[in-house]
């Protein structure tokens, strides 16, 4: 197995992937930057408890939107996601710390864990929104958060684009004047094509 993991070490880098993380590395920047200055310019006692609970779940959300993007390259299948998740844990348990060197050698499971926390706090701030300000972002939105893109790295990449958009989609309910743009990401072409 030594051949197979010099072959895994030397493998090139897609470069397809590696432009798309580039462009969704600074879509995500932009995201948190917006974020920054609004908690910037707004002190706590300006904001309301249901703004500043939204706001947190958000901020959360990109946090892990941030460090999933340069996770997304990768097919994940049961097999890889369990030795991940044993080498995962096997590295907290001895070490007792984990860096982003570690997210990316267990990335078949670490891009999920990211996915994951981002779209359940995504879908906790649509339940709260639309119970809290009597909004109706559940059929808007919520559809964009059950997707799992466990079927190739296209698919992985659509997920997190989806969740993204729910993001900035959700910002506006926080800043309904920002100039964050929320686009609705296009669906790959496997997705599309039912393959």
């Amino acid at each position: 197995m030594p051949s197979d993991d010099k072959a895994a070490q030397t493998k090139k880098p897609d470069e397809e992937h590696l432009a798309w993380a580039i462009d969704q590395r600074a879509e995500i920047q932009r995201t948190l930057l917006v974020l920054y200055r609004f908690v910037r310019d707004n002190l706590p006692g300006r904001l309301d408890v249901d703004t500043r609970y939204l706001l947190d779940l958000l901020i959360g959300a990109a946090f892990s939107l941030w460090r999933a993007v340069f996770l997304a390259e990768t097919f994940r299948d049961i097999v890889q996601i369990h030795e991940s998740q044993e080498a995962f844990l096997e590295k907290v348990i001895t070490d007792n710390a984990i860096t982003f060197a570690d997210d990316k050698a267990n990335r078949h499971w670490t891009v999920e864990y990211y996915l994951e926390n981002a779209k359940i706090r995504l879908e906790r701030a649509i339940s709260y929104a639309d119970h809290h300000k009597n909004l109706n972002l559940t059929g808007e939105l919520m559809g964009f958060l059950r997707l799992k893109g466990t079927l190739g790295a296209e698919l992985t990449r659509f997920e997190w684009e989806s969740a993204h958009y729910t993001l900035r989609a959700l910002f506006k309910v926080v800043a309904p004047d920002t100039d964050l743009i929320a686009t609705p990401p296009t669906p790959p072409s496997s997705a599309r094509s039912g393959g």
